[in-house]
């Protein structure tokens, strides 16, 4: 049973009348109490009304809706996805769940036989050698090409640092002035491209015009919206052929300004040059412009790459290997980008997975910050997976934000150690020393990488086992509670985007963006919680999705 806190309202002493009161459910508001409600209300997009159902029958309302019940949580927010990627991707060829080489060229085959346009790119995302079973290694060119030597292909790896290219895309992009900045990153005898150097394709492939991109904001918003999230920071920039960020930020507002956002997005500015972060500084844009749907938020920059592409940037070299990743940038370049965006008055989020890489970000922070003093710009580091022992104690003491994605520890759990070893694996996905430390952690999916389902980002927090897998979990001692693990996707990722006064918890003058639950998620056996139903997404009071 809810406990009932009594009435609540926004205008004590006038007369109340709202939009929508849902009663007969349970609230979880998640304020600093904790509180719990049967009923609320809400009005022009706010909450208005919070108390027990005999109260909220007795005020005036356009609908009144039994939650039969159903449980209300603040809205959902992801910290960080690709969301014009996962369109993109959902478009063409997503091979997430190949499990063969020959599959992959079957199914490679298939489309290049039903595609007209002989000029046009074959693409798809999400190959994994460690998925194989006929051969565990990465893809080739010698594989691409026996689906067509005649049109250009690029398969990128689920990660998204590694991609094969076959012997057509190859020599496209070694005739290209620009690839000689990139060939340290080129494996042009295998076709294998890392890091940066796979956006050398979509300099060349087809750009999409605005309708295009507005089609596939829809496309994505919708499938989001339908996991109970009302709101992303979502990395856009470098995820589209031409990676034109006017066209982008330009087709977004446009469907802001058609009414048809359902969705609280901020823009992660991403770049990998400085010139290009620079340019857009310079422009004018700032963290936070915007409207209520669509917002600047911070400049988004890598160090390194990922684990499962063995470009992590770390400490001590690879297992049986003397490689320690990829750097994307030295420390000087790190230094600079991040003192000329500091400076500038814009939050900031890197990339850095491995140790190495989040040591190199939190030094250009530190030398940021004593050059132009303390300022509330929420700096954050993005994925943290594996790091040095006393980086949690630098990030505190500045206040750095960590942007974590707990559903990585279900797919890298078995890979890591056999990558880094014993003892680094032991410094890996770390959430529950993190919030220990104080630190305030933001809950992501880094989606298309993995799915964007944030009950099953709870459940691998909670669990820290695969969905399906039940075990006493991998480092137990890194499980997150419940209430820690609904946070991240809540309360802390209204305060990272600055958001702290109008969302992440549910209070009276704040926007009513809900989740509606099934079933009591704090009353779930935690290996079950990836399977509670979805009922309704609701932003700014406006129901967007039903289920």
């Amino acid at each position: 049973m809810a406990e009932e806190r009594g009435f609540i309202s926004l205008f004590p002493n006038e007369e109340v009348g709202m939009d929508r009161i849902y009663y007969n459910g349970t609230v979880c508001s998640l304020d600093r109490e904790n509180r719990r409600y049967t009923a609320i209300g809400t009005d022009n997009g706010k909450i208005k009304f919070l108390g027990s159902d005999e109260e909220a029958l007795t005020y005036d309302a356009a609908e009144k809706i039994d939650l039969k019940g159903k449980v209300v949580l603040p809205g959902f927010v992801d910290s960080h996805l690709h969301m014009l990627n996962y369109a993109f991707v959902k478009m063409s060829y997503g091979m997430f769940g190949a499990s063969s080489i020959k599959e992959i060229i079957h199914k490679g085959r298939y489309i290049d036989q039903n595609t007209a346009d002989p000029e046009q790119w074959i693409y798809g995302r999400g190959w994994n050698e460690e998925n194989f079973t006929d051969e565990k290694r990465p893809l080739t060119r010698f594989d691409l090409d026996k689906i067509s030597v005649e049109r250009p292909i690029l398969f990128i790896r689920v990660c998204g640092h590694k991609a094969a290219v076959n012997s057509k895309a190859m020599a496209i992009i070694m005739g290209l002035e620009q690839t000689k900045d990139y060939i340290d990153q080129i494996d042009a005898e295998n076709g294998i491209l890392t890091e940066a150097s796979i956006k050398l394709c979509y300099n060349i492939m087809k750009e999409p015009s605005v309708e295009e991109i507005k089609e596939m904001i829809l496309t994505a918003q919708k499938d989001i919206n339908a996991a109970g999230i009302t709101g992303v920071e979502t990395d856009n920039f470098l995820s589209l052929p031409g990676r034109n960020s006017e066209r982008i930020m330009k087709a977004y507002r446009q469907l802001e300004e058609e009414g048809k956002l359902t969705l609280r997005i901020r823009e992660q500015a991403s770049f990998t040059e400085f010139s290009h972060m620079k340019d857009f500084i310079d422009k004018g844009y700032r963290t936070g412009q915007g409207g209520e749907y669509y917002t600047i938020g911070p400049v988004k920059l890598y160090e390194d790459g990922s684990l499962g592409a063995r470009t992590a940037l770390m400490n001590a070299p690879y297992v049986n290997s003397s490689e320690h990743g990829t750097t994307v940038h030295n420390q000087d370049e790190t230094n600079n980008l991040v003192d000329y965006a500091y400076k500038n008055n814009m939050q900031i989020l890197i990339h850095a997975i491995g140790d190495r890489a989040s040591d190199m970000v939190c030094a250009a922070y530190e030398k940021a910050i004593e050059k132009y003093g303390m300022k509330d710009h929420r700096l954050a580091v993005n994925h943290l997976q594996i790091v040095s022992e006393n980086l949690f104690d630098r990030m505190k003491k500045y206040g750095i934000l960590a942007y974590i994605q707990p559903v990585f520890v279900a797919s890298d759990k078995e890979l890591v150690t056999d990558l880094v070893g014993v003892e680094a694996a032991g410094r890996s996905y770390m959430w529950k020393t993190m919030i220990d430390k104080g630190l305030v952690c933001c809950g992501g999916s880094d989606s298309p990488v993995e799915s964007f389902d944030v009950l099953e980002n709870i459940q691998v927090a909670v669990t820290r086992d695969k969905p399906g897998e039940k075990t006493q979990g991998w480092h137990p001692d890194q499980k997150l509670s419940i209430l820690e693990a609904v946070r991240l996707f809540t309360v802390n990722n209204a305060f990272c985007a600055f958001a702290e006064e109008r969302r992440g918890t549910i209070e009276n003058g704040k926007d009513a963006d809900l989740t509606v639950l099934e079933k009591d998620i704090f009353d779930t056996d935690p290996h079950e919680i990836s399977k509670i139903k979805i009922c309704m997404t609701i932003v700014a009071g406006r129901e967007v999705y039903r289920g």
